[in-house]
């Protein structure tokens, strides 16, 4: 047990420090508001693929994909749970317009990518990445499809977004799926990757987790304290984020029997902070987007001491 604790509580510090970088760089005014906007793309489209490319050839053989199939199920189903209970609360609470959807959407969805996958990665190893990708997925689909509708009924737009579309399909197969769906076709058709490729994928790839972490500490740099007071929705929203949403994929592996190191990965992947596309979106449709930027900071900082105690839970409990 103390073991466990160490490990959980080192790879928090170690992230910490990294993100310490970027909030301290921010503070002294080191990136202008291109630099905070190019960070994330920089991640998303540059190093982000190839780092998931190289991983997934690595990590997996032909026989074992069928793992990953099957394994998708689980965290579409406790998205759609967890979504479907978000508004049975909202419902009973009378969550106020504006708001409503936004409180449903942040409760269902988490931070995958610029947290959850230098968290798996830093306490499981690379082999939790295909995994982190396979919740990412469920994630994103569910985000930018029924999320992305449902925020722009907060903003009582005349006119919805339709659920699906070319502009959504262009969001859910993202750079970082493509490139995970190559290094699956690679794999299937056995076909092999030159050294020389591999080589300089993983050295562009390596740049993930640090730059992922430090654009979480310029983010947080930028959040006012004064902006940060939980209301009754807050509360019961960051309930539903760390509490009642691993609950739900809890209960769902009890029904579906999926390989350990899977199971880990989903239950850290559904206990994250929400979504940080949140905010974004909330103030593209003019919902409550101040209420976005105050879930995902709190929502953020609280995972300091989340992602530790699951961890333990993990270890100590459930496995």
């Amino acid at each position: 047990m103390t073991a466990v604790i160490q490990q959980a509580v080192e790879c928090v510090l170690s992230l910490f420090l990294i993100g310490l970088v970027g909030y301290v760089l921010a503070k002294r005014g080191w990136f202008s508001p291109e630099t905070k906007a190019m960070l994330p793309r920089l991640v998303t489209i540059v190093s982000l693929p190839p780092y998931l490319f190289v991983n997934v050839i690595r990590t997996f053989s032909r026989d074992e994909l069928i793992h990953l199939i099957y394994g998708t199920v689980v965290p579409a189903i406790s998205i759609g749970l967890t979504f479907g209970l978000a508004l049975t609360l909202a419902k009973l609470m009378k969550v106020r317009p504006g708001r409503k959807y936004l409180f449903s959407v942040s409760f269902a969805t988490s931070n995958t990518i610029f947290i959850g996958l230098p968290v798996n990665v830093t306490l499981f190893g690379e082999a939790a990445l295909p995994y982190v990708l396979l919740y990412f997925f469920a994630n994103t689909t569910f985000f930018w499809t029924i999320g992305n509708y449902c925020l722009s009924l907060d903003g009582g737009r005349r006119a919805p977004e339709r659920i699906f579309s070319l502009a959504t399909a262009k969001r859910v197969f993202s750079p970082p799926l493509m490139g995970f769906f190559l290094g699956l076709a690679l794999i299937l058709s056995q076909t092999r990757v030159p050294g020389f490729i591999m080589d300089a994928a993983g050295y562009v790839g390596s740049l993930t987790t640090p730059l992922a972490i430090i654009f979480i500490g310029i983010t947080l740099a930028g959040v006012s304290l004064k902006t940060l007071k939980p209301d009754r929705d807050v509360a019961v929203l960051l309930l539903g984020r760390f509490v009642i949403s691993p609950l739900v994929i809890i209960g769902l592996i009890r029904l579906i029997e999926i390989p350990p190191l899977m199971a880990k990965v989903f239950i850290i992947q559904s206990s994250l902070p929400v979504i940080s596309s949140a905010v974004l979106l909330s103030a593209y449709h003019r919902s409550d987007a101040h209420y976005a930027s105050a879930v995902v900071s709190l929502s953020t900082l609280m995972s300091l001491l989340t992602i530790p105690l699951y961890m333990v839970l993990i270890s100590a409990i459930l496995f």
